[in-house]
Order: C-alpha cells, then structure tokens, then sequence
C-alpha cells in the first residue's frame, strides 16, 4: 500500500496543474439518452430532408431523426432572433416588446425577385411584431444599436453555434458566418428555457416568453420562431423552440431542404407532427 501511495505522489508531481485541474474537476452529466423519432415518410411525402430533436427536460431524453445531419452546422437565419432579442432587451438597444418602435430602412426584402416579408414588416415596428413577422429590417437596426463588441461577449457567453459575428454587425446572422448545429439549437433552448443563460435578466426572459408564444392553450403553451436561409446551396429552413405540458418541458429543433417556396409551411407540419409523437403536443383531433 505504501509503495502504491508513493507512485501516485510522484505521478501528480508530473501532471502539470492545468491538466490536474481537469481530472479534479466534477464529472458533468451524461448526454441525454437518445430514442429515434418515426418522421421520414413526412419528410418523403414532402419531398425533402432534413432533421429533428425533440429534447424531453424532465426525463432527460432526446427523440431524434437522422442525427447525422443534426450535426451539420448552418446559418441560424431568424431562429436567431429568440437570441438577438434578448440581447437587444437586456442591452437596452430597445426599451420594451411594444412602445419603443425600431424604425424601417425603406427597403422591401426580397428573394428570387419577390417580396418575402409581410408587409407590416415595411414601417416602423415594434419587437412583438418584428418578431412575430420576422422582420429582418427591424433586426437590423437592434444589431446596429448593440454592436459587435456586446454581440461577441453574449454569444461567446452562451456557446452559441460557432459564435463568429464578423462581417456586417447587421448581418453577420444572415451571411454564414455564424453557424449552429441542430444538436446546438437545442443546448440553446435548454438554456433559454432553464434561464441559465450568462448575463440575461428574469424581465427580458419574460419578455421573450410573452413574445415568442404562438399558441397557447389550457393544455400546452407553444414557442417557437421560423427561419430560412438562402445562404447555402440548398435555401434550409429551420423551426426551434419549446413547449410547456403541465409539468413539463420540450425543447426542439428542425431543419430541412428548401428548395421551392411551399416547403414553407412544411416546416411546422413535420414539427408538429413530430412533436405529438413525442407527446409534447397532444394527439390531433
């Protein structure tokens, strides 16, 4: 036993102290355990790809579809909006979800030669309704206002995506130069959701739950936010957020091929097709 004690006193006079600082350090928990989710004949009956995680907080288990591609990083598009306004809010870059209006640039988005914002997006809004519209002008004019500096500590903070913000302060969003995984969506949404996120306040995560709701019902309430980016080769569309079921909580995110404008709406079909499976959502009717 003595001899035994020796060589381990000579072996940690040899690891440098960084190095024992890590073997010292408390063991996190284990990822999640992980379960498949039966959404391929939706995306096959859409004609697409794409992929799917469904994160249950309460049993620690993720549901998932074609993880490979959950690995995949791309531009966040306007899922990145849940982020930039909690930062815009806590930044004070605006002041409140209703009074403080971020005004228009006079300049109407499009794609493939076509409007593709709703036209309230074509005035001065506030961030409810630029929000809920997606109005990247009205995003635009946040960026400006909380700068690159604030933008690399809250993101670097966070470990969101690859947390790269060069380029444009007003689109380095939109530009693919940042990127997240879907498996980062959802570590992102843990930490929404849990409010652990570094240097965000209880009022501006509460503006984000008022905001961010899209239904909500005796049973369930429903977050989320869409986005589409038409950076890549392939335009992909996303879908992340969370759902609340008495006690508990999902966190999801999707992605898939976009390659012509009706996929739109293919988004939310899969998710929430996917999510009644993973009983976040109840059966439909």
């Amino acid at each position: 036993m003595r001899n035994r004690i020796a060589r381990l006193i000579r072996l940690a006079r040899l690891i440098p102290l960084s190095a024992a600082i890590v073997l010292a350090a408390p063991v996190h928990a284990q990822a999640p355990r992980e379960a498949p989710l039966g959404i391929q004949p939706l995306f096959e009956a859409a004609g697409t790809q794409g992929t799917m995680l469904v994160y249950d907080v309460r049993r620690q288990r993720m549901l998932a579809y074609n993880p490979g591609r959950a690995r995949i990083a791309y531009s966040p598009a306007s899922t990145f909006k849940i982020f930039n306004s909690l930062i815009g809010l806590e930044t004070g870059a605006v002041a409140d979800v209703d009074n403080d209006k971020l005004p228009w640039d006079g300049k109407v988005w499009t794609h493939h030669g076509k409007p593709i914002l709703p036209p309230v997006c074509n005035a001065d809004v506030s961030l409810r309704l630029a929000l809920k519209n997606s109005c990247v002008p009205a995003y635009q004019v946040l960026a400006r206002r909380v700068g690159t500096e604030q933008y690399r500590r809250f993101l670097g903070a966070a470990h969101f995506g690859n947390a790269d913000v060069s380029g444009p302060v007003d689109r380095f969003w939109l530009n693919n130069h940042l990127k997240i995984t879907t498996y980062q969506q959802i570590d992102f949404m843990r930490a929404v959701v849990a409010r652990t996120l570094p240097g965000i306040s209880a009022r501006s995560y509460d503006a984000l739950d008022d905001i961010l709701t899209i239904e909500q019902t005796p049973a369930y309430t429903l977050r989320a936010k869409t986005g589409w980016s038409a950076r890549d080769k392939v335009d992909i569309g996303w879908w992340v957020g969370s759902v609340t079921r008495g006690d508990d909580t999902y966190v999801f995110a999707m992605n898939m091929d976009m390659d012509r404008i009706e996929l739109g709406p293919k988004r939310l079909e899969i998710g929430r097709a996917a999510l009644r499976q993973a009983g976040a959502l109840p059966p439909a009717n």
